[in-house]
């Protein structure tokens, strides 16, 4: 396995990557992570689906995630578009080829919109807990995940992970969600514009939303619906040698 870690300047920001490979690899996975996750919490999961897959697994973190530089401007509507536009540079600048695109609650949703903007881009996609429209459980979730910074020390174990940004990425996460002008927040319109094949993937007990998430996919022309039982929304972490076999199966049918 080669291992490749830098940082590449994108519309201002430093983002840092992490790129493993594997011999003679032809494809390449981006892994998108969730709304306080970042590279390092993917764990093992780069080196694993590299070797599983024998393709080049790259993970790299969002503006304010992380290794990369901070974001502290308000976040606009269109955020997580603006964070489409950002991984087409990525992909454009380090010339990846043959791209498939897993991604993960806030990571799936930037997934999403990728793939309905360019939709002749990625070869497949794999989407865990996606939010493509704001129910009352996502924002319920939400607003338990604010409580939970008020009144735990998870700042302290997150700045393990992005130093001093956890106040700034959590905070903007939380009220940027519940703030009234993101309750009109939708992205279902990107779904039929979407080509690849799709495998879209939940937790049974998913605490940011319900089956409306997974059913949008319906408009999709190619999409597979799995429920991970007993899982809540971090299912690759919950049941990960069900979710591993699940995913690497459907992503080897679709490699070039």
């Amino acid at each position: 396995m080669q291992i490749e870690e830098n940082h590449i300047l994108i519309q201002n920001s430093s983002i840092y990557y992490k790129k493993v490979t594997s011999q003679n690899a032809t494809n390449t996975l981006i892994l998108l992570h969730d709304s306080l996750g970042c590279t390092v919490l993917w764990r093992d999961w780069l080196d694993i689906l590299a070797q599983e897959l024998n393709v080049s697994v790259l993970s790299y973190d969002r503006r304010g995630y992380g290794k990369s530089s901070n974001y502290t401007v308000p976040r606009p509507i269109n955020y997580l578009e603006q964070e489409a536009q950002i991984l087409d540079e990525l992909i454009e600048k380090l010339e990846l080829k043959n791209v498939h695109l897993f991604g993960f609650s806030d990571g799936a949703s930037v997934a999403t919109i990728y793939a309905g903007m360019f939709p002749d881009k990625i070869h497949s996609l794999t989407i865990e807990g996606v939010h493509v429209l704001i129910e009352q459980e996502t924002l319920a979730g939400i607003r338990q995940a604010k409580h939970t910074l008020e009144t735990t020390q998870i700042a302290k174990v997150l700045e393990k992970y992005h130093g001093d940004k956890v106040m700034d990425l959590y905070l903007a996460w939380t009220e940027t969600w519940v703030s009234e002008s993101h309750q009109s927040w939708n992205i279902e319109h990107f779904i039929p514009q979407i080509k690849a094949p799709i495998l879209v993937f939940q937790g049974e007990f998913d605490e940011f939303g319900t089956a409306a998430q997974m059913d949008a996919f319906d408009k999709a022309p190619k999409a597979e619906k799995y429920w991970v039982l007993g899982a809540g929304h971090t299912a690759h972490k919950e049941k990960k040698e069900e979710v591993f076999e699940k995913v690497t199966s459907f992503i080897k049918q679709h490699l070039v």
